[in-house]
């Protein structure tokens, strides 16, 4: 009897301890994605919805962590041994959201501050002194309104430190608002700003769940900009981490942040070759790697002295325009569609450049890559601005815009008369356009 005591006593402890690991997700899900998704500890956990569009599940967690439900990138706070059920219906997202269970009323109160803590663009007209004011006049008022709550220490404690964070986050873009709003278009952060932001530790292990200390990094770091040389400004931001971040998840982080943005803004792998030696050396978690190496595959493909993926688009009069028409001329590529203001601006420009180049070994092509269904929304535009040149549609799904990694528009592309690569992120019309053709024989 006395064994079968200790069996039970042992079995309801290692139970309770299973239980203790782990929050129980559930709730329901209206009019949205068939998952609902929740991103902690840089894992993304995700739960089917079913047909009665209920939800639920289990994270395993052993200790008080932000989260992210990425729907609509909405702060989350979980904690092991607790409960959350989330209710919400995608068409009225903010509007149905609500919470229940012992964690309803913590994560009730994070919807309210997402709202709550609202900034006046007018604060980054003070002068530093008063902005530097008005940043910690708001800290002290939110961490007045999270006391008057009541909640359990450990929460409190870490939610002040998110306050703070937040604050601090949209306080990092000062130096360029300030900039523009005021005559002094040479001011530069001075000591009392500074000082302000280097207040707020890198290194936060309790709060990397929140999204809100992951911006300030980001921001904080690129910040770094305002004063490091321009020339070398991604590899020294690359520096600046491994020199300043200790956690290893942290730091992969925002390595991967940094690769990625400047493959992303750069349309390519030129140049990043410091970046990448860095990320690989660097870079200790497996699944980041992996996911690196997926993006290297895909832009490779597209690198200076590469094979032009073929590709077939269609004219005004639906008829197939292909790579392969273009054989043995150079052949100049505008990536645009028809909502892009800065891609409309170089249409003229376009124009132009055509002109210039009448007669010569080169061709001129534009690709629409707006919407499917906006084919004849894309032809009534050229029949009202009648600029010259062959246009041709392809939707932002097609082939075309997949392989020649078209993430952003304006895009120009240079292809050479043997159907190779020149330059996948070519100068646009009204940059430099003429100095730079004129170094190939066209």
């Amino acid at each position: 009897m006395k064994g079968l005591l200790v069996f039970i006593l042992v079995t309801g402890l290692l139970f309770s301890c299973a239980r203790d690991n782990t929050v129980q997700i559930s709730g329901r899900m209206e009019n949205g994605d068939s998952i609902v998704s929740i991103w902690v500890d840089d894992s993304i956990y995700t739960f089917p919805v079913d047909k009665n569009n209920f939800f639920s599940g289990e994270i395993a967690l052993s200790h008080n962590a932000y989260a992210t439900l990425l729907h609509n990138s909405l702060n989350l706070y979980l904690s092991p041994g607790e409960d959350l059920e989330i209710y919400v219906n995608a068409l009225n997202f903010s509007g149905s959201l609500y919470f229940r269970g012992s964690l309803g009323g913590i994560n009730s109160y994070l919807k309210e501050q997402e709202v709550a803590i609202f900034f006046d663009r007018e604060y980054y007209n003070l002068n530093e002194q008063d902005f530097v004011r008005k940043m910690r006049d708001l800290m002290d008022e939110k961490t007045k309104l999270l006391e008057a709550k009541n909640f359990d220490e450990s929460f409190t404690r870490l939610e002040k430190q998110r306050i703070g964070y937040t604050i601090a986050a949209r306080a990092s873009f000062y130096p360029i608002y300030h900039q523009k709003l005021n005559p002094d278009k040479n001011y530069k952060p001075g000591r009392e700003f500074r000082q302000f932001m280097a207040s707020f530790p890198l290194n936060n292990d309790d709060l990397f769940g929140s999204k809100d200390y992951r911006t300030f990094l980001l921001n904080y770091i690129y910040m770094q900009g305002t004063w490091i040389d321009e020339g070398n400004y991604s590899s020294q931001i690359a520096d600046y981490v491994l020199s300043s971040i200790t956690n290893p998840a942290i730091r992969d982080f925002l390595l991967m942040e940094i690769v990625t943005r400047y493959i992303w803004e750069n349309n390519g792998l030129v140049g990043a070759d410091y970046l990448l030696s860095v990320f690989r050396k660097e870079c200790s978690d497996k699944n980041k790697v992996a996911y690196m190496d997926k993006i290297i595959a895909q832009w490779a493909k597209i690198m200076p002295g590469k094979r032009a993926p073929d590709f077939t688009v269609i004219d005004r009069d639906r008829r197939n325009v292909s790579l392969k028409d273009f054989r043995g001329s150079y052949l100049y590529i505008t990536v645009w569609t028809t909502w892009c203001v800065p891609c409309k601006s170089e249409l003229p420009y376009l124009e132009l450049l055509q002109k210039e180049y009448y007669a010569r070994n080169i061709k001129f092509l534009t690709v629409a890559i707006d919407a499917p269904d906006s084919y004849e929304k894309w032809k009534t535009f050229l029949n009202h601005h009648p600029y010259a040149g062959l246009h041709t549609f392809a939707d932002g799904n097609s082939e075309f815009a997949k392989d020649y990694m078209i993430i952003s528009v304006p895009r120009f592309i240079l292809i050479d008369p043997d159907g190779k690569i020149i330059d996948s992120n070519a100068p646009r019309p009204s940059g430099q356009i003429f100095q730079y053709l004129s170094a190939f024989d066209i």
